[in-house]
């Protein structure tokens, strides 16, 4: 423990509670309109295996999936297919305003202001509006993340938490159980532990006290691991990928690009520039008020990426992948604000100012809201429609919106059976004008187009011969 004092103590308690809460506020506001539609792509397919696993064991040892993440599903299982997608986000939006409460207290070692900035940051970045609105497991997993991060913060820095080991070990399992990524963080937390222990007691007695105060998260990791071994053991298919794209460099950069524009709030045109954001966590060594948190901002913020750069995995071309990074940029992001001039202050002040307006566009596109193709269908064939698809992967995210206004959907491969075609993809490639298939053409007549991290472009057509 380090022989400075820990300044939240200090704080007025009513005025940090004030703080949090007003923050707390405007980033749930901000969550339940980007919760609103119906559910998109990924969310329905968890929905689905929410609806096939009979029991809550068989979410655990059952579907075997990359999309299931379990504690999403559990709460998926409760809620139920046709049940309202706002409750189904519900989960995802309650953590994600618990979690700009957490970044706050975080932040407060920096005083009231360091409270307000961080807590601020939290509630309205897009990436974190985007995932803390949506039913996936990324919300609960970045609560846990940052719990754990508190923990730690406090263990090296000021009033130690009883049974820091047991805490962290609880918060890691959560993590874990919402999604795998929580690994990622836990290796940054324990390397930022590691590297301060090793400072003051040596490396024998650092290393001993790394693993009293980690052992128990990094127990946490292999149980949850093992458990997906075992279900993946039991099934004849083995672990199933939705998809599995190789590494590919372009598409690398690009979700690192996209990951910060989302993080920070840049709503300009994405560039490779924004890589710049990286490598701030290397200016902290002229920087003393801010040292005691580099090491951990260096291996989350940019050691992430390079781990990935180097060993060059699959389906890491997704934004989502470096959600430790972009938690950690905005704790940095809300301390240099904090300590640092007016520079740092303009800095955030544009963060804000751009994070609200790409959190407008997010709750004016709702992930594409497939339930207005439902909509419309049912207006021109209110008895019920057959629709073919170009993907039958789309499958579930109609019948999840059919589901809910009970209307009566029939996917079909029969040319002379459908009325209407629906086609989804990621935005890259415009729709056609007219499809035909099977000799028959079919027009537009409804679509939405890709904005934001989540979501999906997609056009429904009717057949012109009805």
């Amino acid at each position: 423990m380090s022989d400075r004092p820990f300044p939240i103590d200090p704080l007025p308690r009513r005025s940090l509670w004030a703080v949090l809460a007003a923050a707390a506020a405007i980033g749930l506001a901000l969550r339940i309109a980007a919760a609103q539609g119906d559910y998109w792509l990924d969310e329905a397919w968890s929905l689905l295996f929410a609806r096939e696993a009979r029991s809550p064991g068989d979410v655990f040892f059952a579907i075997n999936h990359d999309n299931n993440h379990f504690l999403n599903t559990l709460w998926l299982q409760l809620v139920g297919w046709g049940g309202s997608p706002l409750l189904g986000r519900a989960l995802s939006i309650a953590c994600g305003t618990a979690g700009v409460v957490v970044a706050g207290l975080i932040g407060a070692r920096r005083g009231l202001r360091g409270a307000a900035l961080a807590a601020s940051l939290f509630a309205v970045s897009p990436i974190l509006v985007t995932y803390g609105s949506e039913a996936r497991g990324y919300a609960p997993m970045l609560l846990a993340l940052l719990c754990a991060i508190r923990i730690v913060d406090r263990e090296l820095f000021g009033v130690p938490v009883r049974h820091a080991p047991l805490l962290l070990g609880i918060a890691t399992l959560a993590g874990m159980l919402a999604h795998a990524s929580m690994l990622f963080g836990v290796a940054a937390l324990s390397g930022w532990v590691a590297i301060e222990q090793g400072r003051r007691l040596g490396h024998a007695a650092g290393a001993l006290a790394t693993l009293r105060l980690m052992g128990r998260a990094v127990a946490a990791v292999l149980a949850v691991l093992l458990i997906v071994a075992a279900g993946a053991a039991a099934s004849p298919e083995g672990f199933r990928m939705g998809s599995l794209a190789p590494f590919d460099w372009p598409a690398f950069v690009d979700a690192l690009d996209h990951m910060l524009a989302f993080t920070i709030g840049w709503p300009l045109l994405v560039g490779p520039w924004l890589i710049f954001f990286l490598f701030l966590p290397l200016g902290l060594r002229r920087a003393p008020l801010l040292s005691e948190r580099a090491p951990f901002h260096l291996l989350a913020i940019l050691g992430l990426p390079l781990l990935v750069a180097i060993l060059e995995p699959g389906n890491s071309a997704f934004p989502r992948y470096y959600l430790l990074s972009a938690v950690a940029l905005l704790l940095l992001l809300a301390e240099l604000a904090a300590v640092r001039g007016r520079a740092a202050r303009l800095l955030f002040g544009a963060v804000m100012i751009g994070s609200l307006i790409l959190d407008g566009h997010i709750i004016a596109n709702l992930r594409g809201d497939p339930g207005l193709a439902i909509e419309v269908m049912s207006q021109r064939a209110p008895d019920g429609g057959a629709v073919m698809l170009q993907a039958e992967r789309d499958g579930p995210v109609l019948e999840a919106a059919a589901s809910r206004r009970a209307y009566p959907l029939i996917l079909t491969n029969d040319c002379a059976e459908a009325r209407f075609y629906y086609i989804a993809d990621n935005g890259t490639q415009p729709f056609p004008l007219a499809a035909l298939r099977c000799g028959a053409a079919f027009q537009p007549i409804a679509g939405r187009d890709l904005d934001g991290l989540s979501s999906q472009a997609w056009q429904l057509y009717e057949r012109v011969d009805r």
